[in-house]
């Protein structure tokens, strides 16, 4: 569910009119209760200095849903340290592209949504507790800056290769191997930034990657170029993803 939160009504109906009328509008003056614990996208409208009220909202949004991705709307030249420090905000709007700029922006941030909803389900798993740390610490770290390999992740959380090498060989169906799955997610990531508009050489440079490399890891998954991946739609490939990697783990 996309809810709106915003400076006035009217900032707030014209960003639900930008998106279809797809939106429920979150009233600040009721506050956060369970009713909105389906949130999977928070667009928060701001044109000047949060009020006190909406802040204290999106504090508590934040410590009960860090998964929640925020878009910030604002007007050009404004700044985003009108919000809380803890809120991580995902994309920046103006008011001026609502029309070109937002659905785009929406479709991505759900997609590392489902990541963070995932990684909960795997925190949540009876799976080896290392093993465990390092797929929660891979899916949700994957929508901003994807770990590039087993070592680095098992620096992350602080545990030995060998150790995530095994434990993921035991609970995976082959050929699956913590390698690919790592891969999988940069492939998802750079899909994500693609989608945003950047091209594959920036969305390399992004990564870390050259772009002869992410040519080769969608080659291993999901199998195709990046010029075919391009046309596959942002549900299909997570879809492909949990089947492929953390269906199995969590059977």
């Amino acid at each position: 569910m996309i809810r709106i939160l915003a400076d006035t009504h009217g900032d707030a109906e014209r960003i639900n009119a930008a998106i279809g009328g797809a939106g429920q509008l979150l009233d600040v003056a009721r506050g956060f209760n369970a009713d909105d614990a389906d949130i999977d996208c928070l667009i928060v409208g701001c044109r000047r200095q949060c009020p006190r009220e909406m802040l204290e909202l999106l504090r508590e949004i934040e410590r009960k849903m860090p998964w929640v991705p925020v878009i910030l709307v604002t007007d050009r030249g404004r700044s985003v340290a009108r919000l809380p420090n803890r809120m991580r905000v995902f994309a920046l709007v103006r008011f001026a592209d609502l029309q070109t700029q937002l659905q785009p922006r929406i479709e991505t941030a759900r997609r590392t949504a489902a990541l963070w909803h995932l990684a909960e389900a795997v925190r949540r798993s009876t799976l080896p507790p290392a093993l465990r740390r390092a797929l929660v610490r891979s899916l949700r770290q994957a929508g901003s800056g994807p770990f590039r390999n087993v070592a680095e992740l098992a620096n992350a959380v602080r545990c030995a290769p060998v150790t995530l090498f095994q434990q993921f060989r035991q609970a995976a169906a082959e050929p699956a191997t913590l390698n690919r799955l790592l891969g999988a997610l940069v492939i998802l990531r750079a899909h994500q930034l693609r989608d945003l508009g950047l091209d594959w050489k920036a969305v390399g440079a992004r990564l870390g990657f050259h772009r002869s490399t992410l040519n080769r890891k969608a080659r291993t998954w999901p199998g195709c170029t990046l010029t075919e991946l391009e046309r596959i739609g942002a549900d299909q490939l997570v879809a492909a993803f949990v089947t492929e990697y953390v269906g199995p783990l969590l059977r």
